[in-house]
């Protein structure tokens, strides 16, 4: 599918340089971005690696029995 866009003078010259260092086209930076937007919009929680992780056994956080509580209004 085809869209015409307007970009910036600003933003279309960075793209420019972008697609010309890396040696792809504007239109490929602009389909990566876009489909990176769409990922991100998509995806609605955090990745399951996260969601899945039980921690590490090894690492014990101390005892924090010893602290004051804070005090009604610190300000």
């Amino acid at each position: 599918m085809n869209f015409s866009i307007y970009l910036k003078d600003e933003i279309a010259m960075k793209l420019q340089a972008i697609a010309e260092k890396e040696r792809v086209s504007r239109n490929n930076l602009i389909s990566e971005a876009v489909e990176r937007l769409i990922e991100e919009r998509e995806s609605s929680s955090w990745g399951e690696e996260v969601m899945n992780w039980e921690g590490c056994p090894e690492f014990e956080l101390p005892s924090h029995d010893d602290l004051l509580p804070p005090g009604e209004d610190i300000f």
